[in-house]
């Protein structure tokens, strides 16, 4: 049998080849079989989600949410000291500077990552824009994201932080961030299927004692990994509830 390991679109990766490393890395501790995909966009991510598709994931929170509540996921890990900030970014020769800036409607190009987005909102609501003033462009990617701005299809964009340091220094030259969160224990998770609660014990132990340094750094776990808890997931899950309320 061949397990399905799924990587969720945004994560913080230097080198997605990081990922394909790390499935041959879980066969080798389970002696099992994996697959990995790395999914482009959520659409699919959430059809593979929808049908059951996968048994292990890197997941952000707002899908850690469905995958733990819905569908019986269970917490193995975490990257320690890594959180997933969002940042609201203009066109370096946009008028906008501050959220003062802003006027009471605005085009904002955006991923379809949840939590990113959930952020955002949130960021942009001392400007009084509400939900129904922003109008979304969305786009697959965050280069995506950063060209419509760039061509001033968009007046302002939502980006995963680490997706935006990521730019290249030409691109970034071209953009200016605006506001930025600071919320500190939003990130993603490792999650296992009720297929393969008999391996948490082997994934979770190999993980913690990963001895690769550069490839959890690629993986965007710079300072490793630590376990993660139900009770871990519980309050994640609450702050993603109280964010999109």
């Amino acid at each position: 049998m061949t397990y399905q390991f799924a990587v969720s679109p945004d994560v913080h990766a230097r080198d997605l080849s990081n990922w394909f490393i790390l499935n041959t890395w879980l066969q080798r501790i389970t002696s099992e079989s994996f697959h990995a995909t790395l999914y482009g966009d959520f659409q699919e991510l959430h059809q593979a989600i929808a049908t059951n598709s996968i048994d292990l994931i890197y997941a952000n929170a707002a899908d850690t949410a469905v995958l733990v509540r819905d569908k019986g996921f269970t917490p193995i890990v975490r990257a320690k000291g890594v959180a997933d900030e969002a940042t609201v970014v203009a066109a370096a020769d946009s008028p906008i500077h501050s959220l003062d800036d802003m006027s009471t409607a605005l085009t904002v190009a955006a991923t379809d990552a949840p939590d990113v987005e959930r952020i955002c909102r949130i960021l942009l609501e001392p400007a009084d824009l509400d939900w129904g003033a922003i109008q979304l462009v969305r786009k697959s990617n965050y280069v995506l994201v950063a060209k419509s701005l760039i061509s001033k299809e968009s007046e302002a964009g939502f980006f995963l932080k680490a997706a935006f340091d990521e730019l290249s220094d030409i691109t970034k030259k071209m953009l200016r961030p605006v506001i930025s969160s600071k919320i500190y224990v939003v990130g993603h998770s490792l999650l296992g299927s009720p297929a393969i609660a008999h391996l948490r014990g082997s994934i979770l132990t190999g993980l913690l004692r990963m001895s690769d340094l550069e490839l959890a750094a690629g993986l965007g776990a710079p300072n490793g990994w630590e376990s993660m808890s139900i009770d871990d997931a519980d309050f994640l899950i609450d702050l993603m509830d109280t964010l999109a309320s």
